[in-house]
């Protein structure tokens, strides 16, 4: 990159193209990581959810049951 923030390339035309398609791939690259990382994450946080659900549920079933 230059000092101004536009890519470094020669003048042609094809350079230009080809140096866009380089960056776009990398930028589609590193979004496509961050997107799979969030999703593993939030797959995470969701199955801890469910888990406490599961034992609030199995709790309030043996409160109940004693109450009765």
């Amino acid at each position: 990159m230059a000092k101004d923030g536009k890519f470094a390339a020669k003048a042609e035309e094809k350079s230009v193209h080809a140096v866009n398609g380089a960056v776009a791939s990398a930028v589609n690259k590193v979004l496509s990581t961050l997107t799979i990382a969030i999703r593993n994450r939030v797959d995470e946080g969701l199955r801890e959810i469910n888990k406490v659900l599961g034992e609030i549920k199995q709790g309030e079933g043996s409160v109940a049951k004693i109450n009765e």
